[in-house]
């Protein structure tokens, strides 16, 4: 089952699949919480054990300018997600060179409305992080099977953990597993850094399938 889990932050991802949410989605109006989104029917979530996380957070263009959080809390909210991975029993692969890991969380920040779940300009964004198999630059990220169609807004803090074990060489995507944002995080204050690393935090309590024994 896909399942839509709603926490008790800010609204930042419409997603869902039919049949797993009680009532109709329209809008993100129709929720007020962090979403989380995840594909639980297939064996790649439930067999993956080893994830790594490049050191950068990427901030799209429109989150640059004055009065937006800058880069100075990108070691904090990775931190903060990585603590989350490892107190979950996931072990983490710092050499990519040396080990492949099942899946790299990527995170990001972004100003504007953003659509769909296939994004392109990701193979290099992260710093040409070194850990792609055989995906390249005209990869994207591949739609979860039965999902619909999200948004997240001005101000969001995505997280975004991808399957690196079975890209589609055929339609050149890389699936995504497990996804979570957090909204009103640009802000250059620390209460909104403090809210975004509050909002991850939730977003890990909304994903209790992520434990590993």
């Amino acid at each position: 089952m896909r399942t839509i889990v709603a926490g008790a932050l800010a609204v930042c991802v419409v997603a869902a699949a039919s049949g797993c949410y009680p009532d109709e989605i329209d809008s993100v109006s129709d929720l007020s919480s962090i979403i989380t989104l995840v594909d639980t029917s297939t064996p790649p979530l439930h067999t993956a054990r080893t994830f790594a996380i490049p050191d950068t957070v990427i901030h799209s263009l429109r989150a640059q300018g004055a009065g937006v959080i800058g880069h100075e809390g990108d070691a904090q909210v990775l931190a903060r997600i990585r603590g989350h991975f490892l107190q979950l029993g996931w072990r983490e692969i710092t050499d990519v060179t040396v080990e492949r890991p099942d899946v790299v969380v990527l995170v990001g920040v972004f100003e504007q409305t953003h659509t769909g779940v296939a994004y392109t300009g990701w193979w290099g964004d992260w710093g040409y992080w070194p850990g792609w198999p055989a995906y390249g630059p005209d990869w994207t990220w591949g739609v979860p099977v039965g999902a619909v169609e999200f948004s997240f807004e001005s101000g969001t803090l995505a997280m975004v953990m991808l399957d690196l074990r079975n890209g589609n060489t055929t339609l050149k995507e890389v699936p995504i597993l497990w996804a979570g944002a957090i909204q009103g995080v640009l802000a250059a204050s620390t209460s909104n850094l403090d809210r975004a690393l509050r909002g991850i935090d939730q977003a890990f309590v909304q994903s209790p399938y992520l434990e590993r024994p």
